[in-house]
């Protein structure tokens, strides 16, 4: 997803990145290095708290208009989005943040990312499908979560990089007017999106029983009809998502693109 973004930077946005990177100003240096940025959220955000800035917990009843009402303190991705895009986009670091433009930037790539999984915008009192074991696991993936997050990504069978090259030609495949479509929005539409795609996806194609709003801060204290048997995937299920995850990365590199664009 950062490739993706990094090859639709304009100059001026390069340039800036390669600043605050300190990296050299190509866009093979710059696409390595917000590659390597996009990690840097995951590695600290238990040391520095972060960790709720990474999804937005929505019911599985709510309604976009209930976004506002699930961010408290905009601990959450769509909010932490739109404050660090306004960080960068200011060109100076505001005395009231602990946060550099540097950190600004790992996050905002981390969270254009994180906001298109759709178990980061989406709870069933099961802490976005963490609490759902899978047996047998697919991969090294033990939960719902887990096989979103990453393993259908790898059960494509493709490297990162070269899955972002193919990517990369299919985006550049579809029409100016497509890209600029799928480009727009705001975070909270984005947010919204994932959602939609975690009702439909997941929970109902996967049968998983609606359960009470909550939001179980351990897996142990979830209802019993997630947490007392196991859920096993129905042949193909894995396969038949990946169109759904590469449309979603697609999607995250245009957006990120834009929004440093925009904001640098």
């Amino acid at each position: 997803m950062a490739r993706l973004a990094a090859a639709r930077l304009t100059p001026a946005a390069r340039t800036r990145v390669s600043q605050i990177l300190r990296i050299t100003d190509t866009e093979a240096a710059v696409a390595d290095g917000l590659a390597e940025a996009s990690i840097w959220a995951d590695h600290t955000k238990n040391g520095s708290q972060t960790a709720a800035w990474h999804y937005i917990d929505l019911a599985l009843e709510d309604r976009k208009s209930d976004i506002g009402k699930r961010c408290e303190n905009d601990n959450c991705a769509p909010a932490r989005l739109r404050l660090f895009g306004a960080q960068l986009a200011a060109k100076t670091t505001a005395q009231s943040t602990q946060w550099s433009d540097l950190d600004a930037l790992r996050f905002l790539v981390h969270l254009a990312g994180d906001i298109h999984q759709p178990l980061h915008a989406a709870s069933n009192a099961d802490q976005g499908g963490n609490c759902e074991r899978l047996d047998p696991a697919v991969g090294q993936a033990k939960t719902l979560h887990t096989l979103w997050d990453g393993e259908i990504v790898n059960s494509m069978g493709e490297s990162k990089r070269t899955l972002a090259t193919d990517l990369d030609r299919e985006i550049v495949s579809w029409s100016g007017k497509r890209q600029q479509a799928l480009a727009a929005g705001n975070p909270d539409d984005w947010a919204w999106e994932s959602h939609l795609l975690a009702v439909k996806f997941i929970y109902k194609q996967l049968r998983i029983p609606k359960q009470p709003v909550e939001f179980p801060v351990v897996c142990s204290a979830a209802p019993a009809e997630i947490i007392a048997r196991t859920w096993r995937l129905p042949r193909g299920y894995v396969e038949a998502m990946q169109s759904v995850v590469r449309l979603q990365l697609e999607k995250a590199g245009l957006r990120l693109a834009r929004l440093l664009n925009e904001s640098l």
